[in-house]
């Protein structure tokens, strides 16, 4: 036989397992522990939004005045987003993700032991320490970690836990908290909080790879539009571990599609989250349900939008990331104001919900992936920009929906008519800053092409 010899001292041949372990430890593992970390603050915040009537009871406190301790959440995370992104790049992601899960457990820790609200408005606000922390560094870790054909599908996968959190832990978590109390269900999530904690901080290697020239290449055409190139001497300037914080932030906001996706979220994120906010106590208030039957519901809402979302990041591969951005927020846009109005029976109500969530999470994935490319030297400030704008859209939103809005009328499709409001000039700006590129630059490559 002809059998090729190895040379001696050659290194020995690395069977299939090894292979197949390597791949998963270098793809899967990875993907699924950032996954986790997105699924646990999720569903740690829908639970708190299912308990906001039990809170209101336990506090004495109007439901709308409960609302607030999310938006003292938001302004909390979005208070240190903004001065958390550059420190997230000198550190590392790896650093970030995991004594921000540490804290936001302690958090979680504090909560079922409050006395007073004033100790629950502390407990959201260091959670929200705690989200700007790993919220942001899971996202920028993806995006410098995964290459870019699996960029899109990676991180759609990770921001679905946003949806699979209401899919599994809400419904289970809802039963049990109706059958013992439901600062035992908020006990079970700070456990959660701390298992996933000890993950990150074994298995998720401390540095993913740095951006490249190659990765600002890839970068181009993120939304069929060529993205701000940086002069020579700033990108120099970006890549240097001695940059300032503010040299950091102002290359950042010198990229207009960077400062335009920031307003674009501040209009965008707000008026779902405070819809899905105020959801538990309009379902129980006007059709009599409890939380277990709530849970149910947000289970149906959220795979609805996994399911969306994991399809429209697909599609998002074939027909471009704008168009799937703005179709699907435009259709969140209409259904948000008119589901309140026809929802004049349990069974319309559900399939309002759920498709409103349909909508919602068509975008998704393809516009967190559109953030962490508008500038590739800067991931983790962009990242932490545009997360601080977001938590400001939920904090406004929540405020003038919930603590405004629906606790001055009781009213759901009142609020809902003022986050379609929102949601109309959010569209209005991606028209804007989201855009193909122009005509004229077309026939000027086609005339340049011709001479």
């Amino acid at each position: 036989m002809n059998e090729k010899r190895r040379s001696p001292n050659s290194p020995p041949a690395k069977d299939n397992f090894t292979l197949f372990w390597q791949k998963f430890l270098k793809y899967y593992l990875i993907l699924g522990l950032l996954f986790l970390v997105m699924f646990t603050m999720r569903a740690t915040l829908t639970m708190l939004q299912i308990f906001v009537p039990d809170l209101s009871q336990n506090f004495g406190l109007s439901e709308g005045r409960i609302t607030l301790v999310f938006t003292i959440y938001n302004i909390s995370a979005a208070g240190f987003s903004l001065f958390l992104g550059p420190v997230t790049e000198r550190v590392g992601y790896k650093i970030s993700i995991f004594l921000g899960m540490f804290l936001f457990g302690v958090a979680m820790t504090i909560i079922p032991f409050a006395g007073s609200f004033f100790v629950l408005a502390y407990a959201h606000a260091q959670a929200g320490l705690g989200s700007a922390l790993f919220g942001p560094a899971t996202v920028a870790y993806a995006g410098d970690y995964f290459p870019k054909k699996k960029r899109t599908t990676a991180i759609g996968i990770i921001m679905s836990a946003f949806y699979v959190a209401s899919i599994i832990a809400v419904p289970v978590n809802s039963f049990l908290s109706d059958l013992i109390g439901w600062r035992w269900g908020v006990g079970f999530m700070a456990i959660l909080c701390y298992l996933v904690f000890l993950l990150t901080l074994s298995f998720i290697p401390s540095k993913s790879k740095k951006p490249t020239n190659q990765t600002i290449l890839d970068s181009e055409n993120a939304l069929n539009e060529p993205i701000h190139h940086p002069p020579k001497n700033e990108l120099k300037v970006a890549n240097q571990e001695t940059t300032t914080y503010f040299d950091r932030v102002k290359l950042v906001l010198n990229n207009k599609y960077a400062l335009g996706t920031f307003f674009i979220t501040l209009f965008q994120r707000g008026g779902l989250f405070a819809m899905m906010t105020l959801l538990s106590s309009w379902l129980q208030g006007n059709f009599g349900l409890n939380k277990t039957e709530v849970g149910l519901i947000f289970m149906g809402t959220g795979t609805a939008s996994l399911i969306s979302n994991t399809l429209f990041s697909w599609v998002a591969n074939k027909i471009g990331k704008r168009t799937v951005i703005l179709l699907g927020t435009t259709l969140t846009a209409l259904w948000v104001g008119i589901f309140p109005f026809i929802s004049l029976t349990l069974a319309l109500a559900i399939v309002g919900v759920i498709l409103l969530n349909f909508f919602g999470g068509m975008s998704m994935g393809s516009y967190n992936t559109f953030i962490t490319e508008v500038d590739p030297l800067n991931k983790a400030t962009t990242v932490s920009i545009n997360n601080t704008f977001g938590q400001m859209s939920i904090a406004i939103a929540t405020a003038l929906l919930g603590g405004l809005i629906y606790d001055q009328t009781s009213n759901y499709a009142f609020t809902g008519l003022a986050a379609m409001g929102l949601y109309i000039i959010c569209v209005i700006l991606m028209f804007i800053f989201v855009r193909p590129e122009k005509i004229e630059d077309y026939f000027k490559a086609k005339k340049t092409d011709k001479d």
